[in-house]
């Protein structure tokens, strides 16, 4: 197993990649996904930008949205 795969920092930038990426192929601006997911538009871009997340639920709504799972498997 890979260093990467064991580092937090490591995941938490590959899935923010991985959230961005699936935005983008599902030609999805910020604030449409944001009310898809029934988020503020601010914890989509929190999550693109890699930072920690607090909401959990929030999270968990956009990535079901996008059909990302993490690990990366959809």
């Amino acid at each position: 197993m890979s260093d990467q795969h064991d580092d937090p920092t490591s995941r938490t930038s590959a899935l923010a990649d991985q959230i961005h990426a699936a935005r983008i192929r599902g030609a999805f601006s910020i604030e449409t996904l944001a009310t898809l997911a029934q988020v503020d538009p601010e914890a989509v871009a929190a999550m693109e930008s890699g930072a920690p997340t607090t909401d959990v639920s929030a999270q968990d709504r956009i990535m079901d949205v996008l059909g990302v799972r993490l690990g990366g498997h959809r």
